[in-house]
């Protein structure tokens, strides 16, 4: 019985299929958790989703800026951005049910030990506020006011956390944290702008995870997002998204089992923790 979280998919389902057997992934007796970005960029879009359908509860997601995207543009509330390659989820024949299954994903996972998200997580959040805020933000795309969040989710405004945030602008920036930020202050002010290497910020910015005295420093986290800081691997997060999309890999990470440093008793344990799939989809030609 293994654990692995894998990074950003982004259409590349030949990859995943290569990187599932690379990992010997059992659905009997395995867990995958796709740490969001399932779509878009990429080719096969509709495959990843299929997939991930077919796993059932073998396989858990959740939500990215990407994914996120999608739906609007499925609204009609969006029109597809240079670089999109969602048409063959909106030319789908189960359309619908896919969409469906898209809406219905979460924002962040507490699993096996690890807060899982696609982007991060504010300073001044705890994972009981990170996971509350999550749940917050899902009840509106998943319920009836989905259509004016999705109206209303586009903008870097407000940039700081306030326990007063209401309505859109809270939802927003729940939304925002989690599958959009990269560089925080040290006052929790975000920086949505740079997207940048981790060392290559804005003055006054840092990487949200190397922000000293956050309040999840001793939570373990899995996230994405930036490709750039795949690989990254320290103060108690993993950055799992290794730019599959982008002509590298897609990785997985085996989580330790409970109360073991190292994975046992599984085929894969002498090849360590991480493994990757070299990109078997060719590169997208456009800036990220």
């Amino acid at each position: 019985m293994a654990n692995y979280l894998i990074g950003d998919i982004q259409g590349c389902n030949l990859t995943l299929g290569k990187l599932l057997e690379l990992v010997d992934f059992s659905p009997s007796k395995d867990t995958i958790y796709l740490l969001g970005d399932l779509i878009n960029r990429g080719p096969d879009n509709v495959g990843v989703l299929r997939r991930l359908l077919s796993l059932g509860s073998s396989a858990k997601s959740i939500l990215g800026n990407h994914d996120i995207h999608f739906l609007s543009v499925e609204k009609g509330l969006k029109n597809p951005k240079n670089g999109d390659t969602i048409q063959d989820i909106l030319d789908a024949k189960d359309r619908k049910e896919l969409t469906l299954w898209l809406r219905s994903q979460p924002l962040a996972l507490l699993a096996h030990r690890y807060l899982m998200v696609h982007a991060g997580v504010h300073p001044l959040w705890d994972t009981a506020k990170t996971m509350a805020l999550a749940r917050e933000a899902e009840s509106v795309i998943g319920g009836p006011d989905y259509e004016e969040f999705l109206k209303n989710m586009y903008g870097n405004e407000p940039d700081a956390w306030s326990e007063n945030l209401k309505g859109m602008d809270r939802i927003r920036f729940i939304v925002n944290v989690l599958t959009r930020m990269r560089f925080c202050s040290p006052t929790g002010t975000l920086n949505f702008t740079a997207k940048s290497s981790l060392s290559a910020g804005p003055v006054g910015f840092s990487p949200w995870f190397e922000i000293e005295n956050r309040k999840t420093k001793d939570q373990l986290i899995g996230f994405g997002h930036w490709s750039t800081a795949g690989g990254t691997q320290k103060n108690n997060v993993v950055c799992l998204d290794t730019g599959c999309v982008w002509g590298r890999g897609l990785s997985a990470y085996r989580l330790a089992e409970e109360g073991l440093e190292q994975p046992s008793e599984h085929p894969t344990q002498r090849q360590g923790q991480w493994f990757t799939q070299e990109t078997l989809e060719p590169p997208v030609a456009f800036l990220e």
